[in-house]
């Protein structure tokens, strides 16, 4: 959580949102290594939301509570190591030091999956595994700053961030030779994803609320992800810079791009399919290109498991055209994301 609370003025509240987020979007790969992914996912969910949108209850059930003692949860939970250039990681709700650690199987360690121990850790932002040696796996995991192949064949590759690297870069910055965060870093909420349903950005501030018990309500501030299409970087920075804080971007500029109209596709196309972009802008030079571009059928198929009212984005409700200084405008007047109900855009927070 990064906010802050002034008064000028009896009635006057000022905000300062964070720059990079307070949210992380993983993908996991169930058909890769679904006994870890089942424990992720489970751990993220209770006490919170469900894996199944549409039988969320009202008020979700306390998380139970483990073998250790411990609630089986991630939530409040720290994150315990971060060496930069190598690794984040966390999940060690038991002891919170990296000690500990309890799966949702009886509490018992489980096996190492084959499939995801022959993954490489070739980049950086993949999702894996903690353990204390063979089959040891238990709630840690951690992500990947960097090319990690000391941990190949070692550690179970199960996902991947899609969205919100931004804040996985801000952990990095208080991360120590010894791996020891120079600040507290505590995963202050948790759940499921549900694309169209679930916002992918954003930051919590706690809203001054004299009804509520501790004084205050926590709320999601929703940064969008923006996918910028431009002619040159120069101005594709633009946009940047037009959007600020309101949103997180992924810029292309054409005349940079090697393989031309097909390779311009792929890179704003497999980012909306993997649900890591709500909406793509295109500079007006760039306009005809997203004739070629539509909905991605992921996104059909996302907003049938939802509830009813929640219906697929139109194209023209994904695929917009403007201007930098008119930009933050188009997405608020013409984005599925603005008109989500009961979602608050750090652009309408003011």
């Amino acid at each position: 959580m990064d906010h802050e609370w002034g008064s000028k003025a009896t009635e006057s509240i000022v905000t300062k949102l964070s720059p990079y987020g307070s949210r992380v979007v993983f993908r996991l790969y169930w058909d890769v290594a679904p006994l870890a992914c089942e424990n992720f996912a489970t751990l993220c969910v209770n006490g919170g939301n469900s894996l199944d949108i549409c039988s969320n209850p009202k008020k979700p059930k306390p998380a139970p509570i483990g073998e250790s003692g411990k609630a089986l949860t991630y939530r409040t939970s720290s994150i315990h190591r971060v060496l930069p250039g190598f690794i984040v990681q966390g999940g060690d709700f038991v002891m919170g030091n990296g000690a500990g650690g309890e799966s949702i199987y009886n509490g018992k360690k489980f096996k190492d999956e084959k499939a995801g121990l022959m993954l490489k850790h070739d980049r950086e932002l993949l999702l894996s595994m903690g353990n204390s040696g063979k089959n040891s796996n238990t709630s840690q995991f951690f992500v990947t700053l960097a090319k990690a192949p000391q941990c190949d064949g070692k550690h179970v590759i199960f996902g991947e961030v899609v969205s919100g690297k931004e804040v996985i870069y801000e952990v990095q910055k208080h991360g120590s030779s010894s791996g020891e965060p120079s600040v507290p870093i505590q995963i202050t909420d948790c759940g499921a994803y549900h694309h169209l349903f679930t916002p992918g950005a954003g930051s919590w501030f706690d809203r001054p609320d004299p009804d509520s018990y501790s004084g205050n309500t926590p709320e999601l501030i929703i940064q969008i992800r923006v996918g910028v299409l431009a002619p040159t970087m120069t101005v594709a920075e633009k946009f940047r810079s037009a959007l600020g804080e309101h949103a997180t971007t992924v810029l292309i500029a054409a005349a940079d791009v090697e393989g031309g109209v097909d390779e311009i596709i792929r890179l704003l196309q497999k980012p909306l399919e993997n649900f890591s972009l709500d909406i793509v802008l295109a500079a007006p030079a760039c306009a005809s290109l997203l004739d070629t571009l539509e909905v991605p059928s992921t996104w059909t198929d996302a907003a049938d498991a939802l509830p009813k009212e929640v219906t697929a984005p139109t194209k023209g409700e994904v695929f917009l055209v403007a201007k930098p200084v008119t930009a933050l405008a188009a997405i608020m007047e013409k984005s599925w994301v603005a008109k989500r109900d009961g979602w608050i855009l750090s652009s309408s927070f003011v």
